[in-house]
């Protein structure tokens, strides 16, 4: 209510305001009966008003859904079974659905209840969910009373006695109750987890009617309006002041003074009595409001709940951390009480021990756009986006490779490589040979191979042999650029290593004492026989000079290997060698491309793939496919050989 009151006998107004008053969990016994409910609140409300915080605070009503989110997880199922629970507690609700209901009253209220409706011979048969603002129970919790609105219907009730495990022998239906302890000088009902922040919950619903008033009225200071229209009489004065008062007062407004003083032909004076940038004053408050309000929750980090706050960055690592203790200082130990009491209400019908199963990581393994190109293939991008597999789809997709028009079908034709980039095992029969660069092909078909044209566009790619020292070859040859990239990995750590030692050099080190510094330096665990492999290759191949293997070990660059130096090179690369049968039988641009003696980057194959608009490791030197036929034909019978090179002169 607000009063006003005259001041100095003179045509003044001042409006007091009275002090906001906050509703109070009491628990207020009408009698000592036990067939009488205990009222919830002075008004029997308190629930609805525990609603009203929940529904009209964005801040405390997002925190409380995460929250709930973060307790269901996965869902409820049967311990050491992922399989969901396939029962149906009621006609309008599944088992996820009455869960979710259960546990959002038990967040919101701290308890939940259930009518449990039996059958003639007095078996479970139907579970209903009771939502908690509209029960009220005795003094021992042994009896029940049900609203459907307290405020309207506070007369109109149904009556049930407690649920007990212990069996049913009247037949009628029973209500399940649950709460967990908590602290409090309540008796019967349980106040919230957040009961310590009430008042900054209805701090922040107060200033959001504040700022939404302050928009749509443009006016909401504590001032003094003065009307120089002279001093009306009292009934008038009273209509004028309510109308202020309506508009503009309390949380909704400012405190105000109305003066009514002597005729001049004025227009009304306002003047403001406290500063004019409540905005910001407000700011500072919320700021307090939230902390309240993340404390009173448990909220180990606001970015948990979709809280951004100023100076911190939220990386996933952090997150993941401040999730993971939330768990253990909050979900578990709710998922522990709603266990609890769920498994002791669905014993009797056998559905085995209940768990809530847990979404485990915060954040499914994602990666980078740019690490998908490197590591998926067309199709597990395509299946990503819920697209079909497209053929020729299962390779990388910085791959170029035709698209043929069907699968190879024909017996008695071994391809270089199918579709997918599968090699050929290697005690394969050769297949027949090509049709000659002149020939023609049939009506219909599709006709691709590389002729001496093509050759003379890519004859400057790669480096001559000979400016190399071969220092690793591999027993298999590559087929694809899936097969590439692992060949790259595998020989990492042996460049890495290989590096180290020529530019480190190394004086009167045994193995052992080698295979440390390499570990230390480097971080690179190394096998004995694996390090000797490594040395010894390293000399076969004339880049460095070294003393006896079984003793200790002197190492010296040649050379040839370190002249000119030069910083921060690695030395050891991967290269790979066009090789295969020399023989009437190879077309020119195959002969050619042997013949000029290189090693090729992956970057220089890569770019005759561009350049010919299919994939040179796939196919090498040509592609063809007749759908007449449905004939696939291999034309190449030709290999990429990865090997380990050194470069003899680091500055060519």
């Amino acid at each position: 209510m607000v009063n006003t009151e005259k001041e100095n006998s003179e045509s003044r107004e001042v409006i007091k305001f009275n002090q906001h008053i906050t509703p109070l969990p009491v628990e207020y016994t009408q009698s000592n009966s036990d067939n009488v409910y205990v009222r919830y609140g002075l008004d029997n409300l308190y629930p609805n008003f525990l609603l009203k915080l929940f529904n009209e605070s964005p801040l405390h009503k997002g925190i409380t859904i995460s929250k709930i989110d973060y307790v269901i997880g996965d869902g409820l199922t049967v311990k050491g079974s992922d399989k969901p629970i396939d029962f149906k507690p009621n006609p309008s609700d599944s088992f996820a659905e009455f869960i979710s209901k259960v546990v959002n009253d038990y967040l919101i209220f701290n308890y939940y209840a259930i009518e449990v409706i039996y059958n003639k011979l007095n078996k479970p048969i139907q579970y209903n969910h009771i939502p908690a603002h509209k029960i009220r129970c005795n003094k021992d919790r042994s009896k029940f009373w049900y609203s459907n609105d307290w405020f309207f219907e506070p007369n109109i009730l149904l009556s049930y006695d407690i649920w007990s495990a212990n069996g049913n022998p009247d037949g009628k239906s029973k209500v399940f109750f649950y709460t967990s302890y908590s602290p409090s000088a309540n008796n019967i009902y349980p106040i919230p987890d957040y009961s310590g922040a009430i008042k900054s919950i209805e701090t922040d619903i107060a200033i959001r009617d504040f700022q939404i008033n302050s928009i749509e009225n443009s006016f909401s200071v504590s001032s003094i309006i003065t009307f120089m229209n002279g001093s009306p009489n009292d009934e008038v004065k009273r209509a004028i002041t309510q109308k202020i008062q309506n508009s503009y007062t309390g949380q909704n407004g400012g405190k105000i003074i109305v003066g009514f003083e002597n005729p001049t032909s004025l227009p009304p004076d306002v003047k403001n009595i406290a500063p004019s940038d409540w905005d910001k004053a407000y700011i500072e408050i919320k700021k307090d409001v939230l902390q309240d309000i993340l404390t009173a929750h448990s909220a180990i980090s606001p970015m948990l709940f979709g809280i951004k706050t100023e100076g911190q960055l939220g990386g996933a690592t952090e997150l993941e951390t401040a999730y993971e203790i939330f768990k253990n200082l909050f979900v578990k130990n709710r998922r522990n009480e709603l266990e609890s009491g769920l498994n002791r209400l669905f014993a009797e019908i056998g559905l085995g021990e209940l768990e809530f199963k847990d979404k485990g990581s915060l954040f499914s393994a994602t990666l980078s756009d740019a690490m998908k190109m490197k590591t998926y293939t067309i199709n597990e991008i395509r299946n990503e986006a819920g697209l079909p597999n497209i053929l020729n789809g299962d390779r990388l997709i910085d791959e170029v490779k035709p698209v043929p028009d069907q699968e190879p079908t024909a017996k008695g034709y071994v391809p270089d490589v199918n579709v997918v980039g599968s090699p050929v095992p290697p005690n394969q029969v050769a297949p027949p040979a090509p049709p000659t660069a002149g020939a023609t092909p049939s009506k219909g078909s599709n006709f691709s191979h590389l002729t001496d044209d093509d050759f003379e566009k890519v004859k400057h790619l790669g480096l001559a042999k000979e400016a190399f020292r071969t220092f690793k070859k591999l027993d298999y040859s590559v087929q694809s650029f899936s097969d590439v990239k692992a060949i790259e990995l595998a020989f990492d750590d042996e460049k890495d290593i290989s590096d180290y030692i020529i530019k480190n050099g190394i004086k009167n080190m045994t193995l052992v004492q080698i295979k440390a510094a390499i570990r230390k330096d480097l971080g690179i665990q190394i096998t004995t026989d694996e390090l000797r492999k490594v040395i010894q290759g390293l000399e076969d191949s004339g880049v460095i000079n070294k003393s006896d293997l079984d003793k200790s070990i002197t190492i010296k660059p040649t050379e040839k290997s370190m002249q000119p130096a030069l910083e921060n090179i690695r030395r050891v690369e991967v290269r790979y060698s066009y090789e295969g049968p020399v023989d009437d039988r190879n077309r020119p641009f195959c002969a050619k491309l042997m013949a000029n003696d290189r090693y090729y980057t992956r970057e220089d194959i890569q770019q005759m793939s561009a350049l010919f608009g299919y994939s040179i490791f796939d196919y090498r030197g040509g592609f063809y496919h007749n759908p007449v036929s449905n004939v696939t034909t291999p034309y190449c019978r030709h290999r990429w050989q990865a090997v380990s090179v050194v470069k003899i002169n680091p500055e060519d």
